[in-house]
């Protein structure tokens, strides 16, 4: 096999992996889901895991950045300001967040895991620290998200970022915990409506 193919064939090992984690962490928590149980789940033996990852701790903190990777690429796409040149703030803010919606639709197993992470970060498990620090740099990267949309449609915040970013954010997860404790599909019709409602609540022209 060439250096090429088993690079390759490594990654795809670890994404299974990757994977398989992210299911049973979602459905049995990090202390309920074993090394064993996430080789079984991926297909693969406890040789192919520990070529990939240390420990279970090192695929936790893989996945929580895999995650919120996959989480910043979306929303990256979701605010690129030709998909909504031309609109007025209300409707351009709308679609956006419509766009990010299908490109990230509602994901319960994603608050599960951010659930566990968070608790980490709280307890200050194994990880903990990590999470809060990759925590508070994906917060930091919104705001800059925002800010840059808010220049594009020449909006200025009348109150702090981090305000604006807890308020969002904040709307967002408690929706995904209702939908979740209830068990029905998130409200996307209000995410729609409301977070950019929000937004605009808390901002005035720029000029």
């Amino acid at each position: 096999m060439s250096e090429a193919a088993a690079t390759r064939r490594r990654a795809t090992t670890r994404e299974r992996l990757l994977d398989a984690g992210r299911d049973l962490l979602a459905r049995e928590g990090i202390h309920g889901a074993s090394v064993e149980h996430i080789c079984e789940h991926a297909g693969y033996t406890r040789g192919a895991f520990y070529s990939n990852f240390s420990s279970k701790d090192e695929l936790v903190l893989a996945l929580f950045e895999r995650e919120f990777a996959d989480l910043m690429r979306r929303l990256e796409v979701a605010v690129d300001p030709s998909t909504y040149a031309g609109m007025g703030p209300g409707d351009a803010l709308s679609a956006i967040m419509d766009r990010f919606l299908q490109l990230r639709p509602p994901d319960l197993d994603f608050y599960l895991l951010h659930a566990e992470f968070q608790l980490r970060g709280m307890r200050g498990d194994i990880g903990g620290a990590e999470f809060n620090e990759l925590w508070q740099t994906v917060t930091e990267q919104v705001g800059g998200i925002v800010q840059r949309v808010l220049d594009e449609l020449n909006l200025r915040l009348s109150v702090p970022m981090s305000q604006v970013i807890t308020i969002l954010m904040g709307t967002y997860d408690t929706e995904l915990h209702s939908a979740l404790v209830n068990d029905r599909p998130m409200d996307e019709e209000l995410l729609r409506v409301t977070l950019p409602g929000l937004l605009l609540a808390a901002t005035e022209p720029a000029s």
